[in-house]
């Protein structure tokens, strides 16, 4: 099995017993096992948040009282002891995201926003991420950087609209900045204009032959700009 072969299969299927085997007497291919199975096995996690009895009939009739009152009432879940109040949230949050992830075709934008602000802690790292390792990632989806306009604070493989993607976090004048490498092939998403914005951040998308690039910043940062330094140090192997 080639480094391709090897990289390719991985990604695809972190717990593949033959690519495991494969990776046992090399230290490096094995730390790229490690990381993948703990992120598939973050996503797993996430999943098996135990749903408490009748949660989806409470949250049916409550949308259908909200509609025919107009009126937002204080979130029904709140209304019992703390921690049922947190895990009701965290299973309401958990299911939207991941809903939104495989559902219907999305904004690639909407998209984006969504998923920073499912990851926003992920802003507020300060311990750098060296560049070899962003490009190690990157390599798996046949990607390389030359360099990048701030320090890179967060580098992991998330689910961007069901397709495998790498975001990354790194810090500029501006401020903390997002930025998805999304393979252009299998992509779910639209993305009828290359720009958008909610009260808070502002984006960018550059569609690439083999993958789109997205940067997520705080409104006001010169985005174009940024996206341009980005885009221009990729290179695909």
């Amino acid at each position: 099995m080639d480094e391709l072969e090897f990289r390719r299969r991985l990604f695809a299927d972190p717990n593949d017993t033959e690519v495991i085997d494969h990776a046992i007497d090399n230290p490096e291919q094995q730390s790229l096992v490690d990381e993948l199975q703990d992120f598939d096995a973050q996503l797993k996690s996430a999943l098996q948040v135990e749903v408490p009895a009748g949660l989806a009939d409470r949250i049916l009739v409550q949308q259908q009282e909200d509609q025919a009152s107009n009126v937002i009432p204080l979130a029904w879940y709140r209304k019992y002891d703390k921690p049922f109040a947190t895990a009701a949230s965290m299973v309401l949050a958990v299911g939207i995201y991941f809903m939104s992830a495989t559902s219907a075709p999305l904004q690639a934008g909407e998209h984006a926003l969504e998923h920073v602000y499912y990851e926003v802690n992920a802003l507020e790292r300060s311990q750098e991420v060296a560049l070899q390792v962003v490009n190690e990632k990157l390599a798996m989806l046949g990607g390389q950087f030359d360099s990048l306009p701030g320090k890179v604070t967060y580098a992991t493989f998330c689910n961007f609209k069901g397709q495998k993607s790498l975001h990354l976090v790194f810090q500029s004048e501006h401020g903390p900045m997002t930025v998805f490498i999304v393979p252009a092939q299998g992509n779910e998403y639209k993305h009828n204009d290359s720009h958008f914005n909610d009260e808070r951040f502002a984006g960018m998308i550059g569609n690439g032959q083999k993958a789109d690039t997205i940067l997520v910043a705080d409104i006001g940062t010169p985005i174009e700009d940024y996206h341009n330094e980005v885009s221009g140090a990729l290179r695909w192997l």
